[in-house]
């Protein structure tokens, strides 16, 4: 990949699909060009709401197209500002070497019980 990394996620998406360049902008209402632009590098910051829909119609994941474009959802980010633990507990996992499969399996273990 190049360093257009949600650029090149996003072609190779459509390409493992079939689905040309002006169908996909236009089943997310957007024009061809735009997308093309997202694609080559030019528009390197859509908004949350057009990577969500390139998610979906490309059935690819929304939380690796954020991270690829270099940010974090809305809603990511509104848990990180509302708890004030939250980063502490951030940076500690880090620091620690916890990967986010260990801690999702220990919420899930949490869960069972």
């Amino acid at each position: 990949m190049s360093d257009n990394k949600l650029g090149d996620f996003i072609k190779d998406l459509r390409s493992k699909r079939s689905l040309g360049l002006r169908e996909t902008a236009a089943r997310i209402g957007k024009s061809a060009t735009y997308l093309s632009k997202i694609e080559s590098g030019i528009e390197l910051s859509p908004t949350e709401e057009v990577i969500r829909q390139l998610a979906t119609v490309l059935d690819g994941n929304f939380d690796e197209m954020m991270r690829l474009a270099g940010r974090l959802p809305a809603d990511i980010t509104e848990a990180i500002r509302s708890d004030p633990g939250m980063p502490a507990f951030l940076r500690r996992a880090r620091n620690e070497s916890f990967t986010s499969e260990e801690l999702m399996k220990v919420l899930d273990e949490k869960k069972k019980k």
